[in-house]
């Protein structure tokens, strides 16, 4: 039987869909074939301006079916849906709404650690003292906020631009919550991931006795240190290390990562007695987050890089030798070359957000697709796996990186 066509007001549960009168890109829905089995379907294709379309009777109802009673009509198994059969069935995709609540939350907790964080350091750099109760306690609070929340979320939110003469606690807390996903990546148990925490946190702790102006020249600068403040600078490891060993109530591998954070592996770092090949595995974790974060955040006067960029970066990096290539890898495993809440362009001039990381084929996630290529947005957002895409419809890829979702995008879809 021939395609039969209808009027958007004909349409019913059970039609089977077989050719609409708008776009493809304009379409609220990947295919054009497809069942209609929700009365939020034919609204999402009223609203999309469908006035004209054509139902296949011999996959669906007929228009002289849908006046039969229930019992008469056909038993129609319906399909999986387009946004389902363009991803893995093991696969759940959360919606935008829900993404944008999940990174709402994950703000608001970095907000409340931050301000925890930096009340820390400030006693710290007004004492001299490093209270190993205090760190604790704080230590504790991230772990939990780690456990409760989205990993992606919590990444996301420590990964976005923060103020360019932001305090060395928020440095220190982004590098301890990134040092935590990676170390839970690698099966790290509890005990291990608490100490492998408090070392990151308290990685930097020796900078609170570098010269405030000096160590601004350090942050915001490319030009060259005098030897003076070059030394003055590195000492920093060393010197937070003695604080802690002074002070007591550390263990040695949090002694450790504070003292060899900067001990490269190719021999580059400081201090210079360090061996770089050395190095336990928990101090190489921190200097991979270390790295990732000093990228995000442009150190050294260098401009900042969005996730995506840093990662591409801290990769070379890691095959130049200066950085635990197995680490960096993990790292980017987990958190995919494009992490989940980048906002992308599409080859086909679409814009989407990332939303599930494909593991067994990084540069290419599940995403939503939010703009079609004029810059429209979809009333209802396309969910396409690019490493599955439907042969029929237009084949996508990322094109670029646009950064990472804006504030005003989350709060459009919360």
């Amino acid at each position: 039987m021939a395609y039969r066509p209808i009027t958007i007001d004909a349409l019913r549960i059970g039609m089977h869909v077989a050719k609409l009168d708008v776009a493809w890109f304009r379409s609220p829905f990947m295919r054009h074939s497809f069942l209609i089995r929700t009365d939020e379907q034919i609204e999402k294709l009223r609203r999309a301006g469908v006035k004209q379309l054509s139902i296949d009777p011999t996959r669906g109802l007929d228009l002289q079916d849908t006046t039969a009673s229930p019992q008469d009509q056909p038993n129609v198994t319906a399909p999986p849906s387009p946004a389902i059969q363009a991803t893995s069935p093991a696969v759940a995709v959360r919606s935008l709404a829900n993404m944008a609540q999940e990174l709402l939350a994950a703000r608001s907790v970095r907000a409340r650690l931050e301000e925890s964080v930096q009340s820390t350091f400030s006693r710290i750099a007004k004492t001299g003292i490093v209270d190993p109760e205090e760190a604790s306690h704080a230590v504790h609070a991230i772990s939990a906020v780690a456990q409760s929340l989205n990993s992606h979320a919590l990444f996301m939110v420590f990964s976005q631009g923060r103020e360019a003469n932001a305090p060395l606690s928020q440095h220190s807390l982004a590098t301890c919550s990134f040092s935590m996903i990676l170390a839970h990546a690698a099966d790290y148990n509890l005990v291990a991931i608490q100490e492998l925490a408090t070392g990151a946190l308290l990685h930097d702790i020796g900078l609170l006795q570098v010269p405030p102006a000096m160590l601004q020249r350090v942050f915001d600068t490319s030009a060259p240190l005098t030897e003076q403040q070059r030394r003055t600078y590195e000492a920093h490891a060393r010197g937070g290390a003695i604080l802690l060993e002074r002070q007591g109530g550390f263990t040695q591998p949090v002694e450790q990562i504070v003292a060899e954070h900067h001990a490269y592996l190719n021999g580059s770092g400081f201090p210079a007695e360090s061996g770089g090949a050395f190095t336990s595995d928990m101090t190489r974790i921190v200097m991979v987050a270390d790295r990732y974060d000093e990228l995000m955040t442009g150190f050294g006067g260098a401009s900042p890089l969005t996730p995506h960029q840093s990662l591409q970066r801290l990769y070379q990096e890691g095959q130049e030798g200066k950085y635990e290539t197995r680490l960096i890898s993990l790292f980017v495993k987990v958190m995919g070359i494009y992490p989940v809440y980048s906002y992308v362009a599409l080859t086909t001039g679409e814009r989407a957000i990332v939303s599930v990381i494909n593991t067994s084929k990084l540069h290419q996630p599940i995403v939503t697709i939010t703009h079609d290529p004029s810059g429209e947005p979809y009333i209802v957002p396309l969910v396409i796996d690019l490493a599955n895409q439907d042969a029929q419809a237009p084949a996508r890829g990322i094109r670029s990186v646009l950064g990472t979702i804006p504030e005003e995008f989350e709060r459009a879809y919360h």
